[in-house]
């Protein structure tokens, strides 16, 4: 080949080569609809009517009234080479390679190898060995020190993927974190009592960020948000583990809610900022981590305007913010009164053995069922079911049983009962009349959950009635 040829090919080649400098911004597709996890989560729930905590007044003095609100997000950190400010989380489909993660040198007993009835591995793609703004602080492989946080959203099997120090060892070839936790979007599963995730508190890292996408977007935000205090003392629910900082009594706990007083007035904020203030008064503040008081944490994106949101966010102390009963849970209703019963068309609500994400007016899709594994389904307003409706008249068909085991079927607000909907053996495909009532909420939700150690199960459910 002519060498002037060559040289322009070359270029040419480079020039249309796709740009892959750091992690897509801004971020990739997330599962919908939003927000992340079922709407009767501890992320998800209304909080605006929970009652104060008669201590209230003194965990707030402890953090210091005056403290002023922090936005722990933004765009690039011009000072620091690939210096960020925020939480990065990748959007990654499900064929993404799965990378084995060393935990070894952190809390391996804490720590999980991968998602349920999955390979070991989480979804990492190769470019964050090398390239930078993969993981938080924004170094190339993570770099060697901070929090280094890596959140994975495999979009496609609604799993999300959180790593804590986490580090690619180039010597050795290998990722290696200090902890791990894997959480199944349509669930609503705690981790273990006294465990760790990738957070301090034991909770998941990513439904609580402030993102730009939300805040911009037509619908109100209606989850709650991550919030770092200086000083805390062991933990309450939904958080499941203690990194106390603190022996003071008015520490607050890890998984204590803050809500902005109903009282704060919002209206000379821009649009999107009174979005995200209105948040913090129906879903709160949940406290997450050890770190700078009242550091609201969020999503890096470049797109942010910290010019706007640093004075907005300081413009709240904590005096404007109360504490929620430590412990809060909405209430669970167990009965109802007399209902009257409405016949419908069967109709397929669930397939697992259909891909997930699929699209009403069809049913929703997989994945299967893995061993001790949670499934929320949002049944209100699909197959002609009342929005109001309380109650459902179901068919449930196991298919292709890998092994003996049960389901249970519950209210997706409340646990699951001692007794099972149905019960099966190995290879049998097998189906079971059902009453269950829906969350007590008004959520419209219903939950099951797989007891069969054996592996994943697929679940059929057609609806053929509802009580309201």
């Amino acid at each position: 080949m002519n060498p002037r040829k060559l040289v322009l090919a070359l270029w040419l080649a480079l020039s249309c080569a796709p740009a892959l400098a750091q992690a897509p911004q801004p971020p990739g597709p997330l599962p919908s609809p939003p927000p992340l996890f079922p709407p009767d989560n501890w992320w998800n729930v209304d909080i605006s009517g929970a009652p104060v905590d008669p201590d209230s007044a003194s965990f707030i003095n402890l953090i210091g009234g005056p403290t002023g609100l922090h936005p722990d997000f933004g765009g690039d950190d011009a000072g620091t080479p690939n210096g960020i400010y925020g939480m990065i989380y990748v959007s990654v489909p499900g064929a993404q390679a799965l990378e084995v993660v060393d935990f070894s040198n952190g809390y391996p007993d804490e720590s999980d190898p991968g998602a349920p009835g999955r390979p070991p591995g989480y979804p990492i793609p190769v470019g964050a060995r090398t390239q930078p703004k993969w993981i938080e602080g924004g170094q190339p492989g993570g770099g060697t020190s901070g929090d280094r946080h890596m959140l994975l959203v495999d979009r496609d099997n609604r799993i999300l993927y959180e790593l804590y120090a986490t580090h690619w060892n180039a010597g050795a070839g290998r990722w290696e974190a200090d902890s791990g936790a894997v959480f199944m979007l349509d669930g609503n599963d705690r981790r273990p009592e006294g465990w760790t995730s990738a957070d301090a508190a034991g909770l998941a890292i990513m439904p609580g960020l402030v993102r730009y996408d939300e805040a911009f977007g037509f619908a109100p935000i209606k989850h709650a948000f991550r919030v770092t205090v200086d000083l805390t003392n062991g933990h309450v629910y939904p958080a499941s583990h203690t990194a106390s900082s603190s022996s003071d009594p008015f520490a607050l706990p890890m998984g204590a809610r803050l809500r902005l007083k109903a009282s704060t007035d919002i209206s000379s904020h821009p649009s999107y900022v009174q979005k995200i203030f209105q948040a913090m008064k129906t879903y709160g503040l949940i406290v997450a981590d050890n770190g700078t008081d009242m550091y609201v944490t969020g999503a890096y994106d470049t797109r942010w305007d910290n010019d706007v949101l640093n004075p907005a966010f300081a413009s709240l102390k904590a005096s404007d913010f109360e504490v929620v009963e430590l412990g809060w849970r909405p209430p669970v209703a167990t009965s109802t009164g007399a209902l009257d019963f409405y016949t419908l068309t069967p109709c397929r609500l669930l397939d697992t053995r259909l891909p997930a994400n699929q699209l009403p007016p069809g049913p929703y899709g997989g994945p299967a069922l893995v061993p001790a594994a949670e499934r929320v389904v949002v049944a209100a307003s699909r197959c002609g079911i009342s929005a109001t409706a309380q109650a459902l008249s179901l068919n449930l068909t196991v298919v292709g049983a890998p092994g003996v085991g049960h389901l249970r079927l519950f209210p997706g607000n409340a646990t699951p009962p001692g007794a099972a909907a149905i019960n099966f053996s190995a290879g049998q495909t097998r189906a079971n009349n059902a009453i269950i009532m829906l969350a007590s909420s008004g959520t419209g939700t219903f939950a099951l959950k797989s007891y069969t150690p054996s592996g994943a199960v697929h679940v059929v459910i057609d609806v053929n009635g509802y009580f309201e």
